[in-house]
């Protein structure tokens, strides 16, 4: 068995276009994108840009325009930037320890605080289903 797989050829990598889903191993094309809802798992340098892949350039053409479109809200990537702080600690924090956590000033936190709350608000009127 080791033999077999030891001969098999190397897979190529396979990719998903953002746009339609379809799968695809060559002639896709990447672009990066200001988005306030992406944060890198590790590397704040990262927040704040995301990565697009597509099957060809007419897909990447709709992504872009979608992001185009799409504003940047410092207060959702704040947001995003506490959830990636409070996920590597076993405990809550406060807004004193969260500061150096996420390189944030407490008038930062408090906006995104006040951002997600308001979100949430609008997310849960009353009358809307929830699924």
């Amino acid at each position: 068995m080791a033999e077999q797989d030891a001969m098999r050829e190397p897979t190529e990598p396979v990719e998903l276009c953002d746009w339609c889903g379809r799968l695809w191993r060559d002639g896709g094309v990447l672009a990066i994108v200001r988005d306030s809802s992406a944060v890198h798992a590790t590397d704040p340098a990262k927040d704040g840009m995301r990565l697009l892949v597509a099957c060809g350039g007419e897909h990447l053409g709709e992504l872009l325009e979608k992001y185009r479109r799409r504003p940047f809200v410092e207060e959702e990537l704040w947001s995003w930037q506490i959830v990636r702080a409070l996920s590597a600690v076993p405990d809550d924090l406060t807004v004193d320890e969260l500061s150096p956590a996420t390189g944030l000033t407490a008038p930062q936190i408090h906006r995104a605080l006040a951002w997600r709350d308001a979100g949430a608000r609008h997310d849960q009127a009353p009358g809307q289903d929830l699924v």
